[in-house]
């Protein structure tokens, strides 16, 4: 999944989140260099959130853990700037 991908998904109501785990998706959305070079705990401190609410978001869309879930935002800031 790229991060257009899943930008069209929760755009189109395809993927639906909890409102603290939706309040992460549109952070992390706006601002993907928080999920590409921040900590899970950094960015829940930074959101006002859980960490777990971080992790949950990253399951949500379909990833085995935080590693993998920053790795589409990293390709996509590597892709922008390119």
């Amino acid at each position: 999944m790229s991060l257009e991908e899943l930008r069209r998904a929760i755009a189109t109501r395809q993927v639906t989140f909890s409102h603290h785990v939706e309040s992460v998706a549109r952070r992390v959305l706006a601002e993907p260099e928080l999920m590409a070079f921040e900590s899970a705990p950094r960015i829940a401190k930074h959101i006002g959130v859980s960490t777990s609410t971080v992790i949950r978001f990253v399951t949500h869309i379909g990833f085995r853990n935080f590693a993998q879930a920053r790795g589409i935002f990293q390709t996509e800031l590597r892709r922008r700037f390119n």
